[in-house]
């Protein structure tokens, strides 16, 4: 038996199931927020002091007590709280002073990762730039010589590199030397 079928039979509509559950809902809720109400009232009842016993001291004579009765009836108090109870647990400060310490331990830590990856990257950084520097100065050559200087990087012989790029051998001399000294 499905829901529509059991609206039809109940002799409701959507709107009509919808408006019931809203209104059941703000029953519910209304009942709560009277459970809370009386629960709040108990909570300061329980909280407000009780009248406290009278001590010895204030107890006088009501003229009613019998002659020679030396010893008047002890008269008994609630004990007092002490000032920490042992057997509670420690107070929330405790707690958040622990999460502090764990959170500053953490922080300590990224700091000291963040300062690795700093150095890491300025280190990267120059041999960057220093990268960079070599392919700007082979560019700014012309290309005759740029391949002259990619041959020269490749370990061949200034003969060889004469032939093949068709510049003297005096050139490629100093194009392998210049590798070289780019190399080292």
């Amino acid at each position: 038996m499905n829901l529509d079928t059991w609206l039809a039979a109940a002799g409701m509509g959507w709107r009509e199931a919808v408006v019931g559950i809203i209104a059941l809902l703000g029953l519910y809720i209304l009942f709560v927020l009277l459970r809370l109400k009386r629960l709040a009232r108990r909570r300061q009842e329980a909280a407000a002091p009780a009248p406290k016993a009278p001590s010895l001291g204030e107890v006088g004579d009501d003229g009613d007590d019998e002659a020679g009765d030396e010893h008047p009836d002890p008269v008994y108090s609630r004990p007092e709280k002490p000032a920490f109870a042992w057997n509670e647990p420690p107070a929330k400060d405790f707690a958040e002073e622990q999460y502090y310490k764990a959170v500053q331990l953490e922080l300590g830590q990224l700091r000291e990762e963040v300062a690795v990856l700093r150095h890491e990257f300025a280190t990267l950084r120059e041999e960057m730039r220093g990268q960079v520097g070599q392919i700007k100065a082979s560019q700014n050559m012309s290309p005759l010589y740029s391949d002259a200087m990619q041959m020269a990087m490749l370990g061949h012989d200034a003969e060889t590199i004469a032939e093949r790029c068709g510049i003297a051998r005096a050139e490629a001399d100093l194009v392998v030397a210049l590798a070289r000294n780019q190399g080292d």
